[in-house]
């Protein structure tokens, strides 16, 4: 596993709300942690039903962890 840590409002499927895959957010809640090359499910953004990549991207980009 390639983890890295990018922003909570990095558009990309690895912060999205809606993809499957292992997604760790900081104490703060301003950076998350996962593994980029990781695929997992999208679960009704815009690759619904599809095995997605962490660095993938879509207009349907739904913010899963909130800064605090």
């Amino acid at each position: 596993m390639a983890e890295q840590t990018f922003p909570c409002n990095w558009k990309s499927c690895g912060t999205c709300a809606r993809w499957c895959g292992k997604q760790t957010p900081d104490l703060s809640g301003n950076l998350v942690k996962y593994d980029p090359f990781e695929r997992a499910r999208c679960a009704g953004g815009g690759f619904n039903g599809a095995q997605m990549s962490g660095q993938a991207t879509c207009n349907k980009w739904e913010q899963r962890f909130k800064r605090r």
